[in-house]
């Protein structure tokens, strides 16, 4: 076993490279499927997307910051893969249930299905990019998700025209996607780190009721983004669905690039608060926050600028004429990519209860927000209702977040 720590901004660099990949692969998929398949099948991929998303939280269980920012290795690599294993079977069960609860017809609860077995494979090596973060070897995961980009998109474009079947498409992602975490992610682990599956009852159970705070802070916050979509479809229909997350999907680029820059930083955050230190702690912050600002600038510019030229490109003028989305959309998704920074910087410090009531309250107000916005402004309803809810999510971030800074610097 041999272990080669890389520069923090090598391991950036990969991680960032790596990730914007992947996302690109994943918001191309969502413009093939309505170039291939029309509006309607994306309003289903969107919908799977929307449900899965919310069971996936629970099968990550909220733990990626929780283990980059175990620095006193409390638990073992073997324990977090072994938990995720549990969490993911746990999440599937409450995905089917849920499925065959909600009168979906057939297709679309075996889209909903196929769909999230392919989520598991994101959940599983997500554990196994933790054990390369922990080594500072986000090369490693950065090529991981080059290889499941590329896995992902050419399974998509193969199947997709070839079967013109949604479900067939979505198993065969799921299929290579798995393929490439038995081929690449284990090895590469098991060359740099002592990896063995841990299945101590006692030790997965002491981690999994260590971080029941985090999946429920998790779930809830996949909720407050996925709650208008929801009521969307249910209130305007698929069709709306499939234009307002056709027109959503390109702004994730900015809300993902921003949290690609600032995760590699938890485990730093991690270091500084258990050494107390003031200063360190709140330089990497400010560093975060003007990366968000930055990437949040030039978004807004471009989706000024290059806004209708873009969606006639990616979509045609079917999608284009509804450009007025745009900008409401890019400002969710600044406000997202802040209140996540702020969320990883809470779980660092453990502050655990501050990230379970503002996520409460954010969800409390997309549920009561959504219907009624959506019903009077139909789809830019759908982005009002999740502004609002986020802001309130920052505004409470950030009353613990200052409660965390004075408890630093108070014993600086």
């Amino acid at each position: 076993m041999t272990e080669k720590k890389l520069s923090i901004q090598s391991s950036i660099f990969w991680n960032t490279v790596g990730s914007m990949f992947y996302l690109a692969c994943q918001w191309l998929i969502t413009v093939l499927v309505v170039r291939l398949s029309g509006v309607e099948t994306a309003g289903i991929l969107s919908l799977c997307m929307s449900v899965c998303n919310i069971w996936y939280c629970i099968a990550v269980y909220g733990m990626r910051n929780f283990q980059v920012s175990d620095t006193l290795n409390r638990y073992s690599h073997g324990s977090y893969i072994f938990s995720r294993l549990i969490s993911c079977g746990i999440a599937g069960i409450g995905c089917l249930l849920y499925t065959l609860a909600m009168p979906y017809d057939l297709i679309t609860t075996i889209c909903i299905l196929l769909y999230f077995l392919y989520k598991c494979s994101e959940s599983v090596f997500d554990v196994y990019a933790g054990i390369f973060q922990k080594s500072w070897r986000l090369d490693l995961a950065g090529k991981s998700l080059l290889l499941r980009g590329v896995l992902t998109i050419g399974s998509f474009c193969i199947l997709l025209p070839v079967t013109d079947n949604l479900p067939v498409t979505l198993a065969g992602m799921a299929v290579v996607c798995l393929t490439a975490i038995l081929l690449y992610d284990i090895p590469k682990a098991r060359k740099i780190a002592s990896v063995k599956l841990d299945c101590r009852i006692p030790e997965v159970k002491h981690l999994f009721i260590e971080c029941f705070p985090l999946v429920v802070y998790t779930f809830l916050s996949t909720a407050i983004g996925s709650i208008p979509k929801l009521f969307l479809e249910r209130i305007s229909g698929s069709y709306d669905l499939g234009v307002y997350s056709s027109v959503a999907t390109p702004t994730l680029i900015i809300q993902m690039g921003a949290t690609y820059i600032f995760n590699p930083f938890v485990t730093l955050f991690a270091e500084r608060y258990t050494q107390k230190d003031y200063h360190g702690f709140l330089s990497i912050l400010k560093k975060c926050t003007l990366a968000v600002f930055g990437i949040a600038i030039a978004g807004v510019l471009g989706g000024k600028l290059l806004g209708v030229w873009g969606l006639n490109l990616l979509y045609g003028p079917e999608i284009a004429a509804y450009v007025k989305l745009l900008i409401p959309l890019i400002l969710c998704t600044i406000l997202t990519a802040f209140s996540w920074l702020l969320c990883g910087v809470l779980t660092a410090t453990r502050q655990f209860r501050g990230l379970v009531i503002a996520n409460i309250l954010a969800v409390i107000s997309s549920i009561i927000f959504s219907p009624v916005l959506e019903k009077y402004f139909s789809m830019q309803g759908a982005s009002m209702a999740l502004a609002l809810a986020t802001i309130l999510e920052i505004i409470v971030l950030l009353i613990y977040l200052g409660k965390d800074l004075r408890a630093i610097k108070k014993h600086a």
